[in-house]
């Protein structure tokens, strides 16, 4: 096909792939968007990461954002490609990756809660825990409200099992702002593990792992909290 008559379906499949995009229907919109050539259309790019992203297809979107950081020019959609990619990282646990990419967009000036956020988790995952409770403390500077930055906060100061009613209320707090969060659930259970209320922990440590059963923090946690109550875990598998 020659490139005039390429051009209106290349077109049309993208305007096909945004409209399903902003209804929330992801895989329907890789189905247009994935048919497109990145290099001919880097806005393809751009909303095929955000796709995966949606979808927690963390290397797919990791691989797109690549090409999106070397070929998009709008400077608000490259910072939130940016912003994106070192939240993957973050979540596939590339704390190194994650601390080099977060650091050098601070160092650009961007101040963004969601960045101090995230760079204080990546430092404290880096077992730089002091580096990332002040970076915490600027993101809920800028932000008091920010849930993410909340739950950070309240689960690290219970992980090192300090100020534990402080902790617990970080967590609450951001629990309160997004009821549907699995992270949350989490972290309010491990709280009240640490804070020793381990039937309370129970509770919210298994709608966690319900709604992610395969996320293995959450089920070593919900294991811990069992045992300590002399429960038999079903997390731990059967025997043959």
């Amino acid at each position: 096909m020659d490139q005039l008559g390429r051009e209106p379906r290349v077109t049309e499949a993208l305007q096909d792939g945004l409209r399903l995009y902003h209804q929330g229907l992801y895989d329907q919109a890789l189905y247009f968007l994935e048919d497109i050539d990145p290099l001919e259309q880097p806005e393809a790019a751009y909303y095929q990461a955000l796709s995966y992203s949606k979808l927690q297809r963390a290397a797919e979107a990791l691989e797109a954002l690549e090409l999106v950081l070397v070929q998009e020019t709008n400077l608000l959609k490259l910072v939130q490609a940016k912003m994106i990619r070192a939240f993957l990282l973050t979540t596939e646990k590339r704390y190194v990756e994650a601390e080099q990419a977060l650091g050098a967009m601070i160092g650009e000036g961007i101040e963004s809660v969601q960045v101090y956020s995230n760079y204080g988790y990546v430092l404290w995952a880096l077992n730089r825990g002091n580096e990332g409770v002040a970076w915490l403390n600027k993101a809920l500077a800028k932000d008091p409200e920010n849930s993410n930055a909340l739950n950070s906060m309240g689960y690290m100061l219970a992980d090192q099992g300090v100020l534990l009613d402080k902790a617990l209320t970080f967590c609450l707090r951001a629990l309160a702002l997004r009821t549907d969060s699995s992270a949350y659930l989490d972290s309010v259970g491990w709280v009240y593990h640490k804070m020793g209320q381990d039937q309370q922990a129970l509770t919210h440590l298994q709608k966690a792992a319900a709604a992610e059963p395969e996320n293995l923090d959450y089920r070593i946690h919900l294991v811990e909290v069992e045992r300590a109550l002399g429960k038999v875990s079903l997390s731990e598998g059967r025997k043959p």
